[in-house]
């Protein structure tokens, strides 16, 4: 029976060009999915248990990889991710996951599609 634990953050699917760097090596990887917990790296493979760092944008942060495959891993921040540039990435991409997952905040902050008001919106003084 394989036991599944559940994650203290909410992952975020993202698109972020990082720097990995370990005793030996530096890697320029991508994280695809991102919590203040952890990541998922693709581009580049450690070992199980490797501790290494991440460089994004003059932040540095510690991680430590929790599985690899081929060319990906998950990998644990070593201290939450509470601040710096990787943390306004983060909060711009929950922001954004909200606008595409709840309609009614979407259409509320929707652009106009061609000027045109939805829903028999009053324009404010504009003819549509």
């Amino acid at each position: 029976m394989v036991m599944q634990m559940e994650r203290q953050y909410k992952r975020m699917g993202v698109e972020i060009p990082v720097t990995v760097t370990t005793v030996l090596e530096s890697f320029d990887v991508s994280l695809v999915d991102l919590s203040e917990g952890g990541a998922l790296v693709t581009g580049c493979a450690v070992p199980e248990g490797t501790r290494f760092q991440i460089e994004y944008m003059g932040q540095t942060l510690y991680a430590q990889c929790r599985w690899s495959e081929i060319d990906r891993m998950g990998i644990k921040f070593l201290f939450p991710l509470v601040d710096g540039p990787l943390h306004e990435r983060l909060q711009v991409a929950r922001a954004a996951s909200l606008y595409d997952d709840a309609p009614g905040i979407g259409l509320a902050m929707a652009p106009l599609q061609g000027g045109r008001t939805m829903l028999g919106a009053r324009t404010f003084g504009r003819r549509n």
